[in-house]
């Protein structure tokens, strides 16, 4: 209780928990798809989406302009509608998805997907109440259609279909980053449930539905929970174009012509003899020969999965019209699973393509190996989408003296080494459910290696590759940047914001490939003026830690990708490779382990540089310099704080991202208005502190309060607005009242030309006296309705003027001064831990 009392009050100190200085957060763009060649009108929804001026693609052919009011009396020039933007996508652009994100006040937002289709494709938005199957929407096959969710409601779809006809009906909606768990079901006219299904693209589902006759068939949509808003967006399409449910084997060698088998549904020139099916529905395999591309590379294409699945090195592969698959680059020498065989033989180094047939499968495989051979074994299934969860385990294969074989168990694995984060602090799911292990012969001798998937599912779908090979020394590197934690089941994602004299941390992440243990630096390119940053070396088999980049007190404003870029000697020569960007998706609190927080890759690594606010504080060692200490003594930090005027009270500093320090890093608290302290790390070995000789790096995390006003400019714009307002005002009343007293003088000199006509002495003069009465009463008309015009013009000012005031008002309750949450790092600190020196033996 005493822990959680603690942790409460230092919550409550930092002000309101989600709170930190703002950045904006896009949470949807609706609609979320269109045709390459067309231009649409979408809406944006967010957290701070504050004076919203562009869209930002990942390809830049895609451009946005803001939907704008037309000028009127009140505004001369046309304005914004706020968060509405009309798109433009080129004819000749690729069908795909891209990244797209805001930009305002705060710099560009976070990503979302957004999908264009081919020009040629059909595309609709759902129209009407059609929230009942009497009013289902009719919806023509081949036909996407984008719609949303509503609380507790069913979007109910009508479509017309031929008998035997095999339609493919499937919901796109967490793959484009929807908070829906989807549910689709199919009907007959009578209301009997013909098929239904959830989660088959992970939470999107798919129907394989195939008519018993002629007629017309419903789809009903909904969310599994029958949630819904405009978080549960989504779209549908009924179509009887091919599709490849997975490929066979799931990987071929490089830069070779390789033979592959499709199995999927509605492929031209497919064979039904292989009797494969999946949850009941047959599918076709069609045999063909495929270039395997030369280089083994991360597909370009956006993957909807998690980070690890998206880094499988893949390429693209598509069947005449079907949906696009990926097709992995083999790492040793295929081998193709001989299902009738118990225990296959095998020759290493090898890959083996294999798949858990049915629930409860284990697959066994034997080989020989001498003694001391080193091998890298490893599965890949998880990341390829297959539902496993793989275990392996090595035997070395031995008999009595019977001759009755025995087995003894030499090596085991069930997830990679760093699956677990202790701490709970990186939510970006950098992990698998993959197995990884090195494998050293203890003896030479016949050996035992066999696979499990501990999900106990099976199927002809559920693949993996199980590589055993020679160690392949590589890495690939993940970056990230989520919201500052301050409690460990916070998981939300942020944008890269700089404020002048401010700092951010990306966290990088190194995939280590088949145990490699060399150093890895990290650097930063591509920076804007004003911004800077120091390497980050992940030393031996370290694989997290933080770059930082600083941005000077006169940094320009700036958006823009950048790039971090890690480079290693293997094997004598110098390798290189990109982070790839990775981002939480939606933001969580929680509760049963971090495996609920969703990440997926962006497309590339952005940054945004406001001129328009001030940092509160930066932290920094007293001294730059690599310091050094031996293993069981402590080393003491001396840190400076550089504050603005605005941190209010103690600024919290802590060891951020040391490896190997697994709970509880050292802190040290910074009273306001003090600008010194000093950290001390205990470098002695424990169950919190894995710590051996070596060199490492590691960043100085603050985390403090401020005095923060929230856009103060949109007051002052704001009032001058107003301002204008009430002048042109001022000026329609005065146009209303001169009009009026106009009026008013032609209502007396019509009255006097009437009163001079009807006393006229002879028709000749009153005839010229009525034609001066009728001018008159025209001109009483007109300035009448001129008057009408003005008055209304003068009282709709009023309204006008009155939004303003509300506008004021708004702006003021944001711009109130507020105590927020802040963090501030410092750039890596090198450190060297000596071991300690052995005694010297008496002479």
């Amino acid at each position: 209780m005493r822990a959680y009392i603690t942790i409460t009050f230092f919550l409550l100190s930092l002000g309101k928990l989600y709170a930190f200085l703002p950045e904006t957060d896009l949470l949807t763009i609706s609609p979320a798809i269109a045709k390459a060649g067309s231009t649409i009108e979408v809406n944006l929804s967010g957290t701070n989406l504050e004076e919203i001026r562009d869209l930002y693609f990942s390809d830049q052919r895609i451009k946005a302009s803001p939907t704008m009011y037309p000028a009127d009396d009140y505004h001369p020039a046309p304005r914004p509608i706020l968060n509405r933007f009309k798109i433009n996508i080129p004819a000749d652009l690729p069908p795909g998805i891209y990244d797209v994100r805001s930009l305002g006040y705060f710099g560009l937002s976070t990503a979302r997907p957004f999908m264009v289709i081919s020009k040629d494709a059909n595309e609709i938005l759902e129209q009407g109440d059609h929230s009942k199957r009497e009013s289902a929407m009719p919806l023509a096959l081949e036909t996407g259609v984008a719609g949303s969710m509503n609380n507790k409601g069913i979007d109910w779809y009508k479509i017309t279909a031929k008998k035997g006809q095999r339609l493919l009906i499937q919901l796109w909606a967490e793959r484009l980053d929807s908070r829906a768990d989807g549910l689709i079901s199919v009907y007959d006219t009578a209301g009997r449930e013909l098929e239904s299904n959830r989660r088959h693209f992970n939470k999107d589902p798919f129907i394989d539905f195939s008519p018993a006759a002629d007629g017309e068939y419903f789809i009903a949509v909904s969310d599994t929970l029958y949630r819904g808003n405009g978080h549960y967006f989504y779209r549908l399409k009924a179509s009887a174009d091919p599709h490849i449910d997975f490929v066979f084997p799931p990987a071929g060698k490089a830069g070779a012509k390789e033979s592959f088998t499709l199995y999927g549904r509605n492929l031209p020139g497919a064979s039904l003899g292989e009797n494969v099916s999946l949850k009941n529905k047959t599918l076709g395999s069609l045999e063909t020969k495929i270039d395997v591309p030369a280089t083994a590379q991360v597909a370009p294409e956006f993957h909807p999965g998690t980070p690890r699945q998206a880094l499988i090195p893949t390429f693209s592969y598509r069947h005449g019209k079907s949906n696009l698959t990926r097709i992995g680059f083999a790492t040793a020498p295929v081998i193709l699973e001989k299902a009738n065989i118990e225990k296959q033989k095998i020759t290493l180094p090898c890959e083996i393509a294999g798949r858990f047939d049915q629930a409860g499968d284990a697959d066994t495989y034997r080989f020989s190996a001498k003694k001391d051979d080193v091998f890298w074994v490893e599965t890949i299934s998880d990341r390829i989408g297959s539902t496993t969860d793989t275990f392996v385990i090595i035997h070395k294969i031995e008999k009595d003296d019977k001759g009755i074989e025995k087995l003894t168990k030499v090596i085991e694995n069930d997830d990679p080494k760093s699956f677990f984060a202790v701490t709970q602090f990186n939510d970006l799911n950098a992990d698998s459910l993959d197995s990884e292990l090195e494998f050293k012969a203890p003896q030479d001798g016949d050996y035992q290696i066999t696979i499990i998937n501990q999900l106990a599912g099976g199927s002809p779908a559920h693949l993996y590759r199980l590589a055993l090979r020679k160690p392949q020394h590589d890495f690939q590197l993940i970056s990230g940047h989520e919201r500052t934690k301050i409690i460990n089941n916070d998981a939300f994602p942020a944008a890269p914001l700089l404020r002048r004299n401010g700092s951010l941390a990306y966290r990088i992440i190194a995939l280590r490939h088949d145990g490699y243990a060399g150093d890895i630096t990290i650097t930063a390119s591509g920076l804007p003026q004003g911004v800077t940053a120091k390497p980050l070396v992940l030393s031996g088999e370290s694989r997290e830690g933080f770059i930082t980049l600083k941005a000077t007190a006169d940094a320009p404003a700036w958006t823009g990708a950048i790039k971090l870029t890690g480079s290693s000697t293997i094997a004598g020569k110098n390798v290189t490779h990109p982070a790839h960007s990775a981002s939480i998706i939606w933001g969580i609190r929680v509760f049963a382990g971090q495996r609920q927080v969703r990440s997926r890759l962006d497309k590339e690594i952005v940054l945004s540089v406001t001129d328009k606010e001030l940092a509160p504080a930066a932290i920094e060692p007293v001294e730059n310099k690599t310091w050094q200490v031996e293993l069981n003594q402590k080393l003491e930090i001396p840190i400076k704080v550089a504050d603005t005027a605005s941190r209010k009270g103690n600024l919290a500093i802590e060891v951020h991202g040391f490896p190997g320090m697994l709970r509880n890093p050292p802190k040290i608290s910074i009273p306001e208005k003090n600008a010194e302290g000093k950290i001390i790390i205990d470098f002695k070995p424990g169950g919190n502190f894995k710590i051996e000789p070596g060199r490492y790096q590691f960043v100085l995390q603050g985390i403090g309060n401020t005095a923060y006003h929230y856009n103060p400019a949109a007051v002052v714009k704001a009032k001058a607005e107003k301002s204008r307002l009430e002048a042109l005002e001022k000026k329609f009343n005065a146009e209303a009242a001169s009009l009026k007293k106009q009026v008013a003088q032609s209502q007396k000199a019509l009255a006097q030309a009437k009163k001079a006509a009807t006393a006229a002495a002879d028709d000749t003069a009153r005839k010229n006296l009525t034609t001066i009465s009728n001018a008159a009463q025209k001109k009483l008309t007109a300035l009448t309705q001129q008057s009408t015009a003005a008055t209304a013009k003068a009282k709709k000012a009023v309204q006008v003027k009155t939004a303003a005031d509300k506008q004021i008002k708004a702006a003021e309750n944001k711009a109130k001064e507020k105590n927020l949450p802040f963090a501030v790092y410092s750039f890596p600190i090198s450190v060297e831990v000596k071991a300690v020196p052995k005694p010297e033996k008496n002479k």
